[in-house]
């Protein structure tokens, strides 16, 4: 299926797991594709191997601890695509520390990858989509943003929920404009992050589906909220995680 074919579309964080994923999928979908890493060896890889042709990719190499760079990112595609019709901002990370261990310079670390750099990629986005009349903003939120955060820090959980926030905040202002802003919030996923984990300990999270999600599962949903097939979608946060926000 070609579903995206005429569309430029940046995937942030797009170098490993859920993020390469997506890439893979939208490629496969039709789309010209934008990757993106702190490394831009990395990110170079990755463009050789998911387009040995390289007709497809472009690379963005920005490290997004410094969020003004996310905005640089997004300027840079729009200059070697000449547009920009989709962005996923998957980029982010945590770890998974108690509460009496956070600093507040921690905090705001996390906040800047996680939803500050979120921000400015999304608003300069924005201002592309605005002036061509349509787009699609998905953001890659967790789980954890919606409840206690019981498998991650107090820090990723609030900084995702307010990507889940801002989703919702700019869905409602760009519906007018046919720009639509969604959100994927994945439950575990089969990554580096979660390889850690013992069988046992997979078993005792008690996913009700019984396993851990693959990153081609997420992607599917990202590609599907990124194409017309879901054109009267907007504002929604869809969970892809196995049953499990059920029993949270």
């Amino acid at each position: 299926m070609h579903l995206l074919s005429d569309r430029a579309i940046l995937v942030t964080g797009s170098t490993r797991g859920i993020g390469l994923a997506i890439a893979r999928e939208l490629l496969a979908a039709g789309a010209r594709v934008g990757v993106h890493g702190r490394d831009e060896a990395k990110v170079r890889a990755a463009c050789a191997a998911l387009d040995p042709g390289g007709a497809r990719t472009l690379a963005c190499a920005a490290d997004f601890a410094d969020p003004e760079q996310a905005k640089a990112a997004v300027q840079r595609f729009v200059a070697a695509a000449g547009r920009i019709d989709g962005l996923v901002n998957c980029a982010g990370g945590g770890e998974a520390k108690a509460f009496r261990a956070l600093t507040l310079e921690g905090w705001r670390a996390t906040f800047r990858l996680n939803l500050e750099a979120a921000l400015l990629a999304t608003r300069e986005a924005y201002v592309e989509m605005r002036k061509q009349g349509r787009g699609a903003i998905v953001n890659i939120a967790s789980l954890a943003a919606h409840g206690p955060g019981r498998w991650m820090g107090a820090d990723y959980a609030a900084s995702k929920a307010g990507l889940v926030s801002l989703t919702q905040s700019l869905a409602l202002e760009a519906a007018r404009l046919k720009i639509r802003v969604n959100a994927v919030s994945p439950g575990m996923v089969e990554t580096d992050m979660t390889a850690v984990l013992t069988p046992e300990k997979k078993a005792a999270i008690g996913i009700p589906l019984g396993r851990f999600a693959e990153p081609q599962e997420i992607a599917t949903v990202a590609r599907f909220l990124l194409a017309d097939e879901s054109s009267y979608i907007t504002g929604q946060v869809l969970h892809v995680d196995g049953g499990l926000w059920s029993r949270i």
